[in-house]
C-alpha cells in the first residue's frame, strides 16, 4: 500500500533495526532537506539505540535502549535481549515466570522506540515506516510480518528492506557527482571481517541498472591481526591494519572508477587510517559515519510514494530483486493479450500477483518471463487438467502468484466459473517455476 501523504501524515521514517542497537532517521515529503536522524542524547552524535528491554520487577512497566540498560545495571528489572533474533525463531522470551510471544516484545520494542522519536515526530504524524535489516530471508520476513501485526499503528505504510537496498536509496538522492560513476562502501566493526558493497550501474541500459558486488576481507579481522602481528614484531597493530586496509584497497578500489566511498562501522572510528585513507581520497569523495542505512531507509520511505523524476532514470536489481517480467496471455475485449503480473527489479518478499481472467475456452494457461539481465524470453504453461468443456469466454480464472527467497515463483490457478450458468467448480492448480 502506498502512502497518502495527506496533510496531516507528513513524515517519512527510517527505522534500521538490528540485533544489538537500531538507529531512526526521517524526512518530510516535499523537503529538500537531507534525513534527519534522532540523536540518544541531544546535541550529539549518539544514533544508537541499544537493542534492549528491561521490564521493572514485579509491574508491568518497560524500559528500552539506554534507560533499559541502566534500569538492569541497577538490578530493578529483567533485561531482554536478542529481541530480534527470538523474533525470527519464534522462541518465546520468558520473565519473571511468564512466557511473552517474541514477535509482539519486538512490537514493543518498536513502538517504545517511536515514543523516543515522538518528541520530534509524532507517531499519528508518520505516513510511510521503513524498517531495514542487515539481509532479508523467509524466517525474517514471516516474523515481520507478525510484528507489523502486534503494532497497531496509525501509519498509512509499513514496510521494509534490505540494508543494500537502503545503500541504493541513499546513493540515488546524493548529488549526481557522488554516483556519476560507480560506488563503494566499507562495513567493519573493527573486530570481524571488513565487507565491501560496491554499487556498479550498467549505462547502456535504459534505465539504468545498477547492482551490488559484494565482497570479504577476513584479513581485516583481530584473529588475522593477531597472526600478523606475530610475525613482525616491528609494526604496531594499528601500522598492520593501515597497511592491510591499502592492501584491500589496491584490489578493490580502481583510481579511476569509482566517484564516492563510505565508511561505517565502529572499526573505523579509531585513528588508525593514515597511508590507506590518503589512498581512498585520491580522486573521489570519502565519508565516515554510522547512519548511511536509517537515512537511507527514510529515503526508501519517500520514494514509496513520491519517487523524484531523477530516480526514475535507474533501476536497482538487488540480491532480493526479482530479476524477470512475468506476464500472461489472456482475452480482453475480443483479443488475446498479455497482462502484466510482476515485475523485474521487485523485492521477492513483496512480488505478487492477484488477478482474474477470462479465458478462451483453453485448457492452457501461458505464463510469458521475460529476463532483464540477458536471455531468452520463455513460456511456462500450467495445464488447467479437469477444468470443465464451456463455450469461448465463459471461463474464469482466478490466477495468484507469489515468490519466495529461492528464486521460485509460486502459481495458484482457480476456476470460477461464469455466473450462474456456468459454475464455479473451485477446482485449483498449482505450479512451482523457478526463475534462472
Amino acid at each position: 500500500m502506498l502512502a497518502t501523504h495527506q496533510n496531516d501524515k507528513k513524515y517519512m521514517v527510517g527505522f534500521d533495526l538490528g540485533e544489538n542497537s537500531c538507529q531512526i532517521s526521517y524526512c518530510t515529503a516535499g523537503s529538500t532537506l537531507e534525513p534527519v536522524t534522532f540523536a540518544v542524547t541531544d546535541g550529539t552524535d549518539d544514533y544508537d539505540i541499544p537493542t534492549r528491554m528491561t521490564k521493572k520487577t514485579g509491574v508491568n512497566i518497560w524500559f528500552v535502549g539506554k534507560e533499559a540498560e541502566e534500569w538492569n545495571r541497577q538490578g530493578a528489572g529483567t533485561e531482554v535481549a536478542h529481541i530480534l533474533s527470538a523474533a525470527v525463531t519464534g522462541r518465546p522470551i520468558n520473565i519473571e515466570g511468564q512466557e511473552y510471544d517474541p514477535c509482539s516484545m519486538l512490537a514493543l520494542f518498536i513502538k517504545r522506540c517511536l515514543v523516543l522519536l515522538s518528541t520530534e515526530v509524532p507517531t499519528e504524524k508518520i505516513a510511510t515506516l521503513m524498517f531495514t535489516l542487515d539481509s532479508m530471508d523467509a524466517p525474517l520476513v514471516e516474523a515481520l510480518k507478525k510484528v507489523r501485526k502486534f503494532l497497531d499503528l496509525p501509519i498509512d505504510d509499513i514496510a521494509w528492506e534490505s540494508h543494500s537496498n537502503s545503500y541504493y536509496n541513499f546513493l540515488l538522492m546524493q548529488p549526481r557527482s557522488l554516483h556519476e560513476k560507480d560506488s563503494i562502501l566499507f562495513e567493519y566493526d573493527g573486530s570481524r571481517t571488513l565487507y565491501s558493497y560496491r554499487m556498479v550501474y550498467n549505462v547502456k541500459t535504459d534505465p539504468i541498472v545498477a547492482f551490488i558486488k559484494k565482497q570479504e576481507f577476513r584479513e581485516m579481522s583481530d584473529e588475522a591481526m593477531k597472526k600478523q602481528q606475530a610475525s613482525s614484531q616491528q609494526t604496531t597493530a594499528h601500522d598492520l591494519r593501515d597497511e592491510t586496509f591499502l592492501s584491500v584497497l589496491k584490489k578493490c578500489v580502481p583510481v579511476d572508477d569509482i566517484s564516492s566511498a563510505f565508511l561505517i562501522g565502529e572499526g573505523f572510528r579509531t585513528r588508525w587510517m593514515k597511508e590507506s585513507l590518503s589512498y581512498l581520497c585520491y580522486h573521489r569523495r570519502v565519508f565516515l559515519g554510522n547512519n548511511l542505512y536509517s537515512r537511507g531507509a527514510a529515503y526508501g520511505a519517500l520514494m514509496r510514494g513520491d519517487r523524484p523524476q531523477s530516480a526514475r532514470e535507474y533501476f536497482f536489481l538487488g540480491d532480493n530483486c526479482l530479476t524477470t517480467n512475468v506476464g500472461v496471455m489472456a482475452m480482453k475485449h475480443d483479443r488475446s493479450m498479455y497482462y502484466p503480473l510482476m515485475s523485474a527489479g521487485t523485492s521477492w518478499y513483496e512480488a505478487g500477483s492477484e488477478k482474474e481472467f477470462i479465458v478462451d475456452g483453453a485448457s492452457d494457461l501461458h505464463l510469458i518471463l521475460t529476463p532483464i539481465t540477458g536471455g531468452e524470453t520463455r513460456e511456462e504453461t500450467i495445464t488447467l487438467e479437469g477444468m470443465p468443456v464451456r463455450p469461448p469466454r465463459t471461463t474464469r480464472i482466478k490466477l495468484c502468484l507469489s515468490m519466495n527467497k529461492d528464486g521460485h515463483i509460486m502459481v495458484h490457478a482457480q476456476d470460477l466459473g461464469f455466473g450462474e450458468m456456468f459454475p464455479a467448480t473451485d477446482k485449483t492448480w498449482d505450479k512451482e517455476i523457478e526463475i534462472v
